[in-house]
């Protein structure tokens, strides 16, 4: 979401903008205008900042992208005041995930539904429907509602949501969907969509395993049936992410490139 920020300092001011947990304070303190950023959430997020002004001069170039680590707060721009009389209006926009994570490309995840059971890739990478743009290396499972997820990799949740029971086949529906999200050690994230209603059964805060239940399928959000939607990716900028293709080991081996229309058997 994005932020506008105007202050007008003439003598003594300050100036606290808050979306869902992320703070962006600007206060003068001395010769300085200083802006500080807080992340109340349990996760990083990535900040694109851009500011215009009078009478003041930065000590970094603008616009700027930065992370601020789960439950931290920083100082993130010093503005030398050259006048008394100036201005400072400024803008931000911030999304889950840091843009310095590293994917661990030799990880191999465990496909995410029980052991010894087999389930078909109704979309792979690149998929025509919606494996695209932010979402190119996402992986449709096709499941009956009420399957259980499991964890292809061990972190820590950072995000749920499993009040809704709506769901269609139109962009219309994406925000009703109930998903969970896991921050992993290498500071990626992993998303589990499209979860029934209720069907969340870990927490925000919560250390899991690989292969531990997280969860049950189901088809809220935009989707055209019961399925689970797997992406693990990381922030690029203050709107966008990127995905990472990802291995998973099946009965018969790794799997490198999940295909449609395939089953594949949890080991």
């Amino acid at each position: 979401m994005r932020i506008y920020i105007l202050i007008l300092f003439l003598l003594i001011s300050s100036l606290v903008a808050s979306d869902d947990g992320v703070i962006i304070k600007a206060r003068k303190s001395g010769e300085y205008v200083a802006v500080e950023g807080m992340n109340n959430n349990p996760f990083s997020v990535t900040v694109a900042y851009n500011a215009n002004y009078i009478n003041l001069k930065s000590e970094k170039k603008l616009p700027m992208l930065f992370v601020l680590k789960a439950f931290s707060k920083k100082e993130v721009l010093k503005l030398h005041i050259k006048k008394n009389n100036f201005s400072f209006k400024a803008h931000y926009d911030w999304t889950i995930g840091s843009k310095d994570a590293r994917h661990d490309n030799s990880y191999v995840y465990r496909l995410p539904y029980n052991l010894a059971t087999k389930q078909m890739v109704s979309q792979g990478f690149n998929g025509k429907f919606s494996h695209y743009g932010k979402s190119q290396y996402a992986v449709d499972f096709n499941m009956k509602e009420a399957t259980g997820i499991y964890a292809a990799r061990e972190g820590v949740v950072v995000k749920t949501k499993s009040d809704s029971n709506l769901g269609g086949a139109n962009r219309t529906f994406e925000k009703y969907g109930n998903y969970i999200t896991i921050e992993h050690s290498d500071e990626t994230l992993a998303t589990y969509s499209h979860l029934k209603q209720n069907g969340v059964v870990v927490k925000v805060g919560e250390i899991v395993k690989k292969g531990q239940l997280i969860g049950y399928s189901g088809k809220t959000g935009y989707a055209r049936g019961a399925h689970l939607h797997f992406i693990v990716y990381k922030a690029t900028d203050g709107k966008s992410r990127k995905s990472f293709p990802v291995k998973f080991m099946s009965a018969k081996g790794v799997i490198l490139k999940p295909i449609k229309g395939r089953f594949y058997e949890a080991k």
